[in-house]
């Protein structure tokens, strides 16, 4: 059994499961064809997806899909820097407990410097947008 988008004027209609032409023939609407999917390129498309008789495209985005995906990927940005945020506090603070407490190894000393450095630069990236973020790398 395989899985099929059934084609009408250039657009996905449906999708079946169906054992095949030479197994089950099936009768469908005048101009409706068939293509087993996925295609060569792995698309699963679904109802809605165009097709120009050799590869299937997603349909364009609505305004308020677009809408929907930059809200999504701006609230990803601000978790992600609340996360590094974070990550680096809870990593500076053993550090800047030896340095108070007057136990810090050369390495120690030289390794909150990197990690104060790494949470300045997070925190002066404004994460308020949905454009791709270049992160700064974590301290070695």
């Amino acid at each position: 059994m395989g899985s099929y988008a059934l084609i009408l004027d250039g657009k996905v209609s449906n999708t079946i499961l169906w054992d095949g032409p030479d197994i089950a023939p099936m009768a469908f609407d005048d101009g409706v064809v068939y293509i087993e999917i996925p295609d060569d390129a792995g698309n699963h498309p679904s109802i809605g997806w165009l097709y120009d008789g050799s590869i299937f495209t997603a349909p364009p985005m609505t305004d308020e899909q677009i809408a929907a995906q930059n809200q999504q990927k701006t609230a990803n940005n601000v978790a992600t820097k609340t996360s590094l945020i974070a990550q680096a506090t809870i990593s500076i603070a053993p550090l800047q407990d030896a340095i108070d407490l007057g136990e810090a190894t050369d390495d120690e000393t030289a390794f909150l410097k990197a990690w104060k450095q790494y949470r300045v630069a997070v925190n002066r990236i404004d994460a308020n947008t949905s454009d791709d973020i270049t992160w700064p790398a974590l301290p070695d």
